[in-house]
């Protein structure tokens, strides 16, 4: 299994995949909020269920999140 170098969206990722966010471009009220619920940069995330709401594993926590919100999420 090799690694890729190419960045996707956290609303673009399959599926129980796995990943590391490299980058947030949100506003700072939205990073905020992302920060408490433990997503932030460096933190793996997983999909459980693509669409809206997209349901995360983080830490072993299952969030939801709006697509929309997700879409400023780069993995």
């Amino acid at each position: 299994m090799g690694i890729s170098l190419l960045e996707t969206r956290l609303d673009k990722l399959p599926p129980r995949t796995c990943a590391i966010i490299c980058r947030i471009e949100t506003e700072s009220e939205d990073m905020q909020r992302l920060k408490m619920l433990g997503i932030c940069v460096g933190r793996r995330v997983e999909v459980i269920k693509p669409g809206d709401p997209l349901i995360v594993r983080v830490f072993g926590t299952r969030l939801g999140m709006s697509a929309s919100l997700a879409s400023h999420i780069w993995l």
